[in-house]
């Protein structure tokens, strides 16, 4: 992991009064370690691109698909030519929407998308990521839209991308948890499972900050703590207990960017019984410290939005 100086905060600018940028890019110089508030959907289109995310490297062949989970620290490696494109979306906005958050956590810091590894969705993620692109950079020129306003039909841009991008999350989200259930209970019983632990990971969600226990999260469920453990394990990839950090890990950011409080407060707020384990945690899983995180802000990247055809 670079030294926490380095890495930088990426200030993405959105498209005027959206909350969506999409990057067509042909550059060969690499860009640093960074991190940013949005998702990030990287996708090349000529040459490979590279990616280095937690102790792994991406390397993505033409079409395939690279999700970038939002506050991940990642650092990118380009080719001597080759174009590819970035969308970056805020979610934020979308965080009440039942299963963003879980869906989030089922594909980790980052989670790449191929013909082999996603045989049942990656067409349809690559036709939707390119139609989004190909929307974007398309824009209707003014009388150029029959009966309807020109600008009217460009302002809709935005929620039809998002219409896509949610589509796109659905579809990962169904299949990880298909590929999962599968090996936690029959055909019959398998909705039952879903249904159980998706509102279990809401329910986290919603009270993460509070002193919550194994034994009382599986109370909800009507399972063992023992059969819940190794269930919860199984769907989620990571321990319950593990799970309720992350999701505090994740509170404890949006506070940082707070500089009038305390990193002692942030812990308590945050569900942390002291601030040395709201520490320990908090590197664990970002790399870095939460004063090292919240110095972060003080250095910024751009990337430029080069405008370059729809190639498919």
């Amino acid at each position: 992991m670079p030294k926490p100086r380095s890495i930088m905060h990426e200030n993405v600018r959105y498209r005027a009064d959206t909350h969506i940028m999409i990057h067509s890019n042909t550059q060969t110089d690499n860009y640093a370690p960074h991190w940013h508030t949005p998702i990030e959907l990287l996708m090349p289109t000529e040459n490979h691109y590279t990616a280095y995310i937690a102790n792994k490297t991406y390397v993505i062949q033409p079409y395939e698909i690279l999700l970038i989970a939002p506050n991940i620290i990642h650092r990118l490696e380009a080719p001597s030519s080759g174009h590819r494109y970035f969308i970056q979306a805020d979610l934020t906005i979308l965080k009440d929407i039942f299963g963003i958050s879980q869906i989030l956590s089922f594909v980790g810091p980052a989670t790449q998308f191929t013909p082999t590894n996603s045989p049942n969705i990656y067409m349809q993620l690559k036709r939707l990521y390119l139609e989004i692109c190909s929307d974007f950079f398309q824009k209707i020129p003014p009388g150029g839209a029959g009966n309807f306003a020109a600008d009217t039909l460009n302002n809709l841009l935005e929620p039809v991308a998002y219409a896509k991008l949610m589509t796109m999350l659905a579809l990962i989200g169904r299949n990880y948890i298909e590929s999962k259930t599968v090996h936690v209970a029959s055909p019959g019983r398998r909705q039952d499972y879903i249904n159980k632990f998706m509102h279990v990971c809401d329910y986290i969600d919603e009270h993460c900050t509070e002193d919550l226990t194994l034994e009382e999260v599986a109370e909800r469920t009507g399972f063992s703590k023992f059969h819940f453990a190794r269930l919860f394990k199984e769907f989620m990839n990571v321990s319950f207990y593990k799970y309720v950090s992350l999701k505090r890990i994740e509170t404890a950011e949006d506070m940082l960017r707070n500089p009038n409080v305390t990193v002692t407060e942030i812990a308590m707020a945050s569900g942390f019984a002291n601030s040395s384990s709201f520490i320990r945690m908090f590197k664990q899983i970002n790399g870095c410290t939460p004063s090292e995180f919240r110095k972060m802000h003080d250095t910024t990247l751009e990337l430029p939005p080069e405008a370059v055809p729809i190639q498919t």
